[in-house]
């Protein structure tokens, strides 16, 4: 069974695209699967959108009484869930439901724990995306390859597939946007079997994003630090 795991703050509009955008093509997969779906302290009317689905049996809802970040929103889902797959989305929709089969598919093929979708495997998959956003992204995956010596395009990319076991060994501590930069990191580190496919990241429809630069910026150089340590003590 694959569970999808999807943080969501304040995305209204976005969740109200699910049954045309997402459902279909989870049904589609021919796979058993179940969708959790962690509202991390909406207040713009999400919840309510979630709760029907939730009454309908499309999603099972976890709420968080107040915003507490991306990565605790991310770990209260995988901590829920009970697939031997765990796939990440973002509520946005930005990478889109219809390149899931792709990661299935290259794991299968590779029989890999970890298939991460990576806007950067070439310049046209974030073709779509701001040019001060991608020089951003470009410049913090960058700095992960160099710090840690990893050959990996896209460290801050949240659309994956994981190895439940494996993901749930790890003793990840971020609880904000860098959580993905940590898990992948951990991932190599630990010898796990990690492959990379090329996924097209899209701007969003609807809503603005929830990133702190200022907040995140500190949060991902904290991280660097702490996993440059961690790679000298398992060289």
């Amino acid at each position: 069974m694959i569970s999808i795991v999807i943080p969501c703050f304040n995305e209204r509009e976005n969740i109200a695209r699910f049954p045309e955008s997402l459902f279909p093509i989870l049904k589609s997969l021919g796979e058993e699967f179940e969708l959790i779906v962690v509202d991390d302290g909406s207040n713009d009317g999400s919840q309510e959108i979630l709760r029907r689905f939730e009454k309908s049996q499309e999603i099972k809802l976890i709420i968080h009484r107040e915003n507490r970040g991306l990565g605790k929103a991310l770990k209260s889902g995988f901590a829920a869930s009970a697939g031997e797959w765990i796939l990440a989305l973002d509520a946005d929709l930005t990478f889109s439901p219809r390149q899931i089969p792709r990661l299935i598919e290259n794991q299968r093929r590779n029989l890999s724990d970890m298939v991460s979708g990576s806007p950067w495997i070439g310049d046209e998959f974030a073709s779509q995306v701001l040019f001060w956003r991608r020089a951003l992204s470009r410049l913090a995956n960058f700095s992960y390859r160099w710090a840690c010596g990893i050959p990996f395009s896209s460290f801050t990319s949240i659309f994956r597939l994981y190895r439940s076991s494996c993901l749930k060994s790890l003793a990840v501590q971020s609880e904000g946007f860098e959580i993905n930069a940590e898990i992948a990191a951990l991932f190599w580190i630990c010898g796990f079997k990690v492959s990379e496919i090329p996924a097209a990241l899209e701007n969003r429809q609807y809503g603005k994003s929830k990133l702190n630069l200022y907040r995140e910026l500190r949060a991902h150089l904290l991280l660097i630090f702490r996993l440059m340590k961690l790679v000298r003590m398992n060289p």
